[in-house]
């Protein structure tokens, strides 16, 4: 299944994150809202999300040896509507510049909230304004670990 995807992170403590190319990038304790693509395989992605130990190949890869994901959301789509979402998105939330948009014109595929609620209304916003098909994972987050539950896909 090919599609696009959208990734709600909590960070829980203010962090310095050493992101590839981008060099330390400074973030904030909050909510945050990741958008990717996956045209050759949406299940396999987001999976790969979840595992631990993996080489960084994107800039996420960095960012969630620190973050916890909450909820996956998965847009299975023909057409990439990666940077569609992100150009939404950014309409309502602060946008991480250079994060996750090395292969477009997008100022960035990372958005950030203090608060998870105004992260969740946002997407909300943004997919029933684009009127696409979607499916919510949400996931159980172990209390003794900052690493969530990998969703059954």
């Amino acid at each position: 299944m090919k599609g696009s995807y959208i990734l709600l992170l909590e960070l829980r403590e203010r962090r310095q994150v050493s992101v590839g190319k981008l060099g330390v990038l400074h973030f904030a304790e909050g909510s945050y809202a990741y958008v990717g693509s996956a045209l050759n395989g949406l299940e396999a992605r987001i999976n790969r999300h979840f595992r631990m130990n993996k080489k960084h190949h994107w800039h996420i890869d960095y960012l969630l040896e620190k973050a916890v994901i909450y909820e996956a959301i998965l847009i299975p789509e023909e057409r990439r509507l990666e940077c569609t979402l992100a150009q939404a998105l950014q309409e309502g939330l602060s946008c991480i510049r250079g994060f996750g948009s090395s292969d477009c014109q997008c100022p960035g595929h990372l958005f950030y909230a203090s608060q998870r609620n105004e992260v969740n209304a946002q997407v909300n916003n943004t997919l029933a304004n684009l009127g696409v098909t979607f499916c919510r994972q949400s996931i159980p987050v172990l209390k003794s670990s900052r690493h969530s539950i990998p969703p059954k896909i």
